[in-house]
């Protein structure tokens, strides 16, 4: 889920807090053109259809005052992209396409090797006033093998968010119409041979309300439904429909400052569940789910960045039969910057997530992610990146056989590594080489690995 955390409104594809980017780092961006998108997709986190119920929005963050040198201008005018302007809009776009190959198409054991070709395309506004954002856009992203056709794949987000500043009030929104895929390789997902589609639908509002003193309050409000469809076939494991379900989630956040860029933050949040279908007639799968969370925040120009936060989560079920789980939750993200031309961050979460089949039983994972990108030179980024993910989950009641919601004790174990290069010819067009190599298991499988070597040529406005 993306957090709604300032009104830069930067991508998410990330975990659960947006990190605002120190000012010497403006020449890495601009040249970081496009560079995580073919990564991204074998790079995810918990699986996108899982609940997992920390949505941080109600945190906040404070606004970027990013100042330019002029060498950093000249670079931005040299290789970033410039897009169009109309009056207050800014219009910004762009499009890839990549080719590789990849020895394992079906994320999964046994999985079939096949060329690859990747296509991405974005089209977004930013009207900029000076108490309003708003921001509109579509994303779309194509996969496909031609020796695994059963593994195609489209995906695409359209999205509207923005702020307005009213007195001490910022209140934030944000809508999003997204269509995704859940893979066997996603943590917590079923060994399944095709992909299994969804759409999520994502309404988000927030209010950002200062006080005299140096207390900020942040109530904030999110709305999920997941929507999934009976795939073809015999196999119960595609028959997807009873996953249909609304995720109401409302928080209240605190954030105090002790100096500038040093904020104390504190977040209560409830979760609630509903499903909308119950195809095998089980008892009901609805939870209510509640966390208190304390952290610290530190963004200041200098060399590092921390955001920290741990505290407890629960989460119950309507129904006696289901197990409540209770776990400590902890969420770290730090940015390291020794030199101008090299950013190291370390990100890394704990908490409690639905299993892809929705066993009501849920799991526990820990993610950990180390990103090192590097300047080579004015229009070259280098890239590297570790990631390690771990889930476990224990047995289902008896009354799930014979249903796909059916698990047995179960753990996974995935390791992501990947290595790319950057090259921007010039404002418009770049090149980028890249390689990722996973070891994982599904749940309920044995080990296997993806590789998958790829080079892409984008152009944007």
């Amino acid at each position: 889920m993306e957090a709604f955390l300032d009104g830069s409104f930067s991508a998410r594809r990330g975990l659960m807090f947006v990190c605002r980017e120190k000012t010497r780092l403006r020449l890495l961006f601009a040249l970081e053109i496009g560079i995580a998108s073919p990564l991204s997709l074998f790079l995810g986190g918990v699986a996108h259809a899982q609940v997992v119920t920390q949505n941080l929005s109600a945190l906040g963050s404070a606004e970027d005052g990013l100042s330019v040198d002029a060498f950093q201008s000249d670079t931005d005018h040299r290789y970033g992209a410039q897009g169009l302007r109309y009056g207050p809009w800014a219009i910004n776009g762009g499009a890839s396409e990549g080719w590789g190959y990849t020895n394992n198409a079906d994320q999964m054991m046994g999985g079939v090797p096949s060329a690859a070709s990747i296509t991405n395309a974005n089209l977004e506004g930013l009207l900029t006033q000076n108490r309003r954002l708003l921001n509109i856009g579509a994303t779309v992203s194509q996969q496909y093998y031609p020796e695994r056709e059963l593994q195609n794949q489209t995906n695409w987000t359209a999205f509207l968010r923005g702020y307005e500043k009213i007195g001490r009030h910022r209140v934030s929104y944000r809508f999003s119409h997204e269509k995704m895929t859940q893979m066997p390789s996603d943590l917590g997902a079923f060994a399944v041979n095709r992909p299994i589609p969804y759409f999520m639908e994502d309404l988000s509002l927030d209010d950002t309300i200062e006080t005299h003193g140096r207390l900020s309050v942040i109530p904030s409000f999110d709305l999920k439904r997941f929507l999934f469809t009976d795939l073809g076939g015999d196999n119960i494991y595609l028959q997807q429909s009873y996953r249909n379900r609304l995720l109401f989630s409302e928080g209240l956040g605190l954030r105090y400052s002790l100096a500038e860029g040093s904020d104390l933050l504190m977040i209560t949040q409830g979760v609630e569940i509903r499903y909308s279908n119950n195809r095998f007639h089980l008892p009901s799968r609805d939870s209510n789910g509640f966390s208190a969370l304390v952290g610290y925040d530190y963004e200041m120009p200098g060399p590092f960045s921390i955001r920290v936060l741990g505290g407890y989560q629960n989460r119950s079920y309507n129904v006696a039969a289901y197990k409540t789980i209770d776990t400590f939750y902890a969420e770290l993200r730090g940015t390291w910057t020794p030199t101008r031309m090299t950013r190291v961050s370390l990100t890394v979460s704990r908490g409690i997530a639905d299993s892809a089949f929705e066993s009501v039983i849920g799991f526990i994972y820990t993610t950990a992610a180390l990103d090192i990108r590097h300047v080579y030179s004015r229009n070259i980024v280098l890239h590297a990146g570790f990631q390690i993910q771990q889930g476990g989950a224990g047995q289902t009641p008896a009354i799930f056989q014979n249903t796909p919601l059916d698990q047995t004790m179960t753990s996974q174990l995935n390791a992501n590594f990947s290595v790319g290069v950057n090259w921007a010819l010039n404002q418009h067009l770049s090149l980028e080489a890249s390689n990722v190599y996973r070891n994982a298991n599904a749940s309920g499988s044995s080990r296997y690995s993806i590789d998958m070597a790829m080079i892409s040529v984008k152009y944007q406005l």
